[in-house]
């Protein structure tokens, strides 16, 4: 069965966060391993940097490590969770670093979006699933 386990976590998304691990400590065993990953979207672009100070991105991959750290203490109290935190396209990170690691399934929550939403941004969840070298466990609520 699944032994390493990649969780997309979008850290604005409360309610979906708390579903997907849920979820996940749920219906995994506790011999598997996870891995909680949050994408903080590119500003390195030279444009975007400028506006801000030297140290923001790296100060807030540690703060969100922080708090991927604590959601695994707080939800997956039974099981062995690492966290990884990045920067850059949101669906190439997870999808690399499930690679990376790899991970034999991905599982992901599904947001709704409005329809230009979706056809300005797209779909994270979507680009995952066709992206992915492994399986993927989409979950909707």
């Amino acid at each position: 069965m699944f032994k390493n386990i990649v969780v997309p976590i979008d850290l604005q998304d409360r309610k979906g966060t708390e579903r997907t691990l849920t979820a996940v400590d749920k219906y995994f065993g506790n011999d598997v391993q996870i891995c909680l990953i949050s994408v903080l979207p590119g500003y390195q672009m030279s444009v975007v940097a400028s506006y801000f100070p030297k140290d923001a991105v790296t100060d807030a991959l540690g703060a969100m490590e922080g708090e991927l750290s604590a959601l695994g203490r707080r939800c997956l109290k039974d099981k062995t969770v690492t966290v990884k935190a990045s920067e850059g396209n949101t669906y190439k990170g997870i999808v690399k670093h499930a690679e990376s690691i790899s991970a034999d399934l991905i599982v992901i929550n599904a947001q709704k979006h409005g329809r230009v939403e979706k056809m300005v941004l797209g779909s994270v969840t979507a680009k995952v699933t066709e992206s992915a070298s492994c399986s993927v466990l989409v979950l909707k609520g």
